[in-house]
């Protein structure tokens, strides 16, 4: 049977030029042919490619002193590895690990997939850990590894908070992983709510020993020239016990979650970058929500707020979010599948800098309905909503099949993609993303990032945990709190 998309809008309406050809079909997805537009990123904020964070002096090989006042400048890419590279960088992975390059990896307890992470090679020398840092985009990191250097310091560094979620996972090694050698400090001042104990325990256990953490009781007694710990709770005979699903870990969790959040509704910290919880031992009277999202958007009293999925390749936000299987199809709704565009669209804008925002919308039924065959909800719902949209000039696309739609790479034509359901979103974008990938809520007042993995207990105090994620959600946290500021700071000019 011919699978055919969903016709777009009357070409006699006052439709964009740009938008899809009336007869895409889901194997060949006729995208929107103008690219994504990205508003040039301000002078300090830290994005993609920009260069202007300094870093310390350096010296040649034969030991002689660099010029006087010569710095290396910081041009970490957060994310954009390109194909060829992270097909050329995942053979040797599995070279190192004594593997085939086409064989597949086997795992003890496939069960526990939904909260891996992406490993490292237990064996790794220093020189790998320094390549691997030039891999996360901070080019002197590896020169700070052998000299234990503390970059120069910016002078509009943000203070971003770190929620140490559940110490029995990978949450404490990805934070210390991401925080050694004092490498973010250049462009932010860190604070980890967690505890001191509980962090000297893993950096014992992973043989980090060779920094310093600033204890510190109040927001008010930080260093701007450490990794700042903030202890939330009672710790003096808290053990840690990695891998194991404990109670007084999920209540951890949730001290270091309410005082950071306490602080974040202050304006004491500038974004907050929440660690993998538990969603099963951190339930108490005081915490009965499935995830960060639904608890954070009470704290700051927000109605509705979108999950969003950020890397550089790919964006991808959910309709019905963390919504069980069987009651999705009663939560699409014209009214949601509205707020979850006007969101994505306010927060393409001002989050990330994109003056005119492009984004997909996939439909709900395999092959988005095939006209009715299978569903009417793209016909009765979805395309009537994204005309209305279109004709009012805002660039929203499809109903796309999703299956299609990222087999073919469409995503690569739009600023951002809208799934309907939770599994329908995430499954490719950790498929395309995993490593780089950061979960964003967008639509509230403060920025909340999150690495994009699970507390991973099967790998917990191995030592075996890639930091990358975490990395880029604190990258993600600086460069949305900055571009907020600039875009708020716009409008209020644009007022007078």
């Amino acid at each position: 049977m011919e699978q055919r998309q969903p016709e777009e809008p009357n070409p006699q309406r006052d439709v964009p030029a740009s938008g899809p050809k009336p007869d895409a079909r889901p194997g060949n997805i006729q995208a929107p042919e103008t690219q994504p537009s990205t508003k040039q990123p301000p002078a300090n904020q830290p994005a993609g490619n920009r260069q202007d964070a300094a870093q310390p002096e350096n010296h040649n090989n034969g030991g002689e002193s660099a010029q006087s006042g010569q710095k290396q400048r910081d041009n970490r890419q957060p994310s954009g590895r390109n194909d060829e590279q992270r097909q050329r960088n995942q053979r040797d992975k599995q070279q190192n690990n004594g593997q085939r390059p086409n064989e597949a990896r086997q795992r003890d307890n496939p069960q526990q997939d939904r909260d891996r992470t992406p490993t490292r090679n237990p064996s790794r020398e220093q020189s790998s850990m320094a390549s691997g840092l030039r891999d996360t985009g901070i080019q002197d990191a590896a020169d700070a590894t052998n000299r234990n250097v503390v970059p120069e310091l910016r002078d509009d560094r943000l203070v971003i908070g770190i929620s140490l979620g559940d110490y029995n996972g990978i949450g404490p090694e990805v934070i210390l992983k991401a925080l050694q050698y004092n490498r973010l400090q250049k462009i932010c001042t860190p604070v980890i709510y967690g505890s001191m104990r509980i962090l000297n325990r893993y950096r014992n256990l992973l043989n980090l020993k060779d920094w310093n953490l600033n204890g510190a009781q109040t927001i008010g007694q930080i260093s701007h020239k450490l990794t700042n710990v903030i202890t939330c709770w009672p710790d003096q005979n808290q053990e840690i016990q990695p891998g194991q699903v404990t109670a007084e870990a999920g209540q951890a969790a949730l001290a270091c979650l309410q005082r950071a959040v306490d602080d974040l509704k202050d304006g004491k910290i500038d974004a907050l970058v929440t660690a993998p919880i538990n969603k099963y031992n951190i339930q108490s009277e005081e915490f009965k929500f499935p995830g960060h999202t639904e608890y954070l958007a009470q704290e700051f009293g927000v109605q509705d707020n979108l999950m969003f999925l950020v890397s550089q390749t790919l964006r991808v936000g959910v309709v019905t979010g963390h919504v069980p299987l069987g009651r999705v199809r009663q939560n699409v709704t014209r009214e949601r599948i509205l707020q979850k565009i006007t969101l994505m669209m306010q927060s393409l804008k001002q989050d990330f800098g994109i003056e005119r925002p492009k984004i997909a919308v996939l439909g709900l039924n395999p092959h988005a309905g095939e006209e009715g065959l299978l569903g009417n909800e793209e016909q009765d719902i979805i395309k009537p909503l994204l005309d209305e949209l279109r004709n009012k000039g805002q660039l929203v696309f499809g109903p796309y099949p999703a299956d299609g739609f990222f087999g073919t790479r469409a995503y690569a034509k739009f600023d951002a993609v809208l799934a309907m359901y939770h599994d329908q979103g995430l499954i490719p974008f950790k498929a395309i993303a995993f490593e780089e990938g950061v979960n964003f809520t967008a639509g509230m007042p403060a920025v909340r990032t999150s690495p994009d993995h699970g507390t991973a207990y099967d790998i917990a105090g191995k030592d075996l945990a890639d930091e990358t994620s975490m990395l880029q959600a604190i990258y993600t946290a600086i460069d949305v709190a900055r571009s907020r500021k600039e875009y708020l700071e716009l409008e209020a000019g644009a007022l007078k």
